[in-house]
């Protein structure tokens, strides 16, 4: 009895914290009060707002967002407008300045979040070659990639005026959110055109768009989320609509992706072998994705290098690759295959 009791409050309880926003005044006073430590968003949040270290997220699930700082505690909830309220109460309090200058957005890969990012972040941060650096957290298996790509939108529409250059640097599934934001067209209206692919290519990314690395990136799709998730519903549960846009549905997804317009430049992992390092992937490859499955037409420079899928996002000679690129439009250690 008292169990059912149990879960009969504790849904409430639920309804009240994620509920519609519109009523969310008390329940903001109160975390503003008691400020709640969260996990940065995984399932069910994402960046829709940088400023400093200061972020608003948004939650899939419900229309609600929240406010948390730099060490992921919430410090206000409610509408978008109520968080950004909140946030220019702490922007005059602390005397912040407008974000300027050039800012590099970090972005995470399929399962993952801005934690998986977060040695590549800091790494990025010490080099002190941008003013501002991005460390971008989308929901990567609980919504379709067209609304990452929204959140990463939202994201760069929200930084001042008075940032002159942004770059990009993603890994694994977030070259494809990055790819698909870049495309533009974000409302996919597109697709009832008489030639989508002609109103696509029309599209003008944001001006201040400087280079684009891409880290492990499936660019033709995931040859290893088609065998693995196929049409298992158990699995599918799990990935969700992302792993079937990489996998059964890439025919589909690739329509919606065009060749980025900034200069761009792929590393990619791989034994150097016709073997690599997964059976269930023909040729080779970094564990997870092919070494040919890296490839787009159009990069400036591509590389490879003998590492695998993670190994991508925590070894120092791939920062530094990054780093050539994003400030000379070129590896200039030389491409290794």
């Amino acid at each position: 009895m008292f169990k059912y009791i149990f879960l009969i409050l504790f849904f409430v309880f639920v309804q009240v914290l994620y509920g519609q926003p519109e009523s969310s005044g008390m329940l903001r006073r109160f975390s503003e009060r008691a400020p709640v430590k969260t996990n940065g968003g995984y399932l069910f949040w994402g960046d829709v707002l940088f400023f400093h270290e200061w972020h608003i997220q948004k939650n899939i699930n419900f229309n609600s967002y929240r406010l948390i700082d730099g060490n992921a505690i919430q410090r206000a909830f409610g509408t978008f407008d109520e968080c950004k309220s909140r946030l220019d109460e702490i922007r005059n309090e602390s005397k912040l300045q407008n974000m300027s200058g050039a800012v590099l957005i970090v972005v995470h890969g399929f399962g993952s979040s801005g934690h998986r990012t977060k040695k590549l972040a800091t790494w990025f941060r010490e080099q002190k070659i941008y003013d501002h650096v991005i460390n971008f957290t989308y929901p990567s298996t609980t919504q379709p990639i067209i609304e990452h790509s929204r959140m990463l939108d939202s994201v760069v529409r929200n930084l001042s005026d008075d940032v002159r250059r942004i770059d990009f640097v993603a890994h694994s599934l977030g070259c494809i959110v990055v790819r698909r934001y870049l495309s533009g067209v974000l409302d996919d209206k597109w697709i009832a055109a008489e030639n989508p692919v002609a109103v696509r290519d029309k599209f003008t990314p944001d001006t201040r768009i400087g280079r684009f690395v891409m880290l492990g990136p499936p660019n033709h799709g995931s040859e290893l989320a088609a065998k693995l998730i196929g049409n298992n519903r158990v699995i599918r549960t799990v990935t969700g609509t992302t792993g079937d846009e990489l996998g059964l549905r890439w025919d589909e997804t690739k329509k919606k992706l065009g060749i980025p317009k900034c200069e761009f430049a792929i590393i990619a992992g791989g034994c150097g072998n016709n073997k690599g390092f997964s059976r269930l992937i023909k040729g080779d490859d970094d564990g997870v994705v092919s070494v040919e499955g890296t490839k787009l037409a159009g990069a400036a420079e591509w590389a490879l290098f003998y590492m695998d899928h993670d190994d991508l996002l925590q070894t120092e000679v791939i920062f530094e690759y990054t780093l050539d690129f994003l400030k000379k439009g070129t590896f200039k250690l030389g491409n290794r295959e």
